[in-house]
């Protein structure tokens, strides 16, 4: 029953994933990319870990982004 719910709850998941991947098809090539480095990750720590460096590596981007953002905003307000 356990495996059965189990089984129940990934169907469900990969359901929204792909309706997620149709709503935004630019995101196929990172999910494909997600989808490769846990193909070679091993096991659930593997995972894990390649999980959380991929997660660190996008926030890291962001951040950048925010803070690029954040300059261009203070140099227009300096500027006016």
């Amino acid at each position: 029953m356990r495996c059965a719910n189990h089984n129940k709850i990934l169907q469900k998941a990969l359901a929204e994933r792909e309706a997620f991947l149709r709503r935004h098809p630019r995101q196929r090539a990172y999910q494909a990319e997600i989808d490769r480095i846990l193909d070679k990750s091993g096991d659930i720590h593997g995972r894990l870990a390649s999980l959380r460096m991929l997660m660190e590596g996008k926030l890291l981007e962001m951040k950048n982004e925010l803070i690029k953002l954040h300059n261009l905003l203070q140099d227009r307000a300096q500027s006016s």
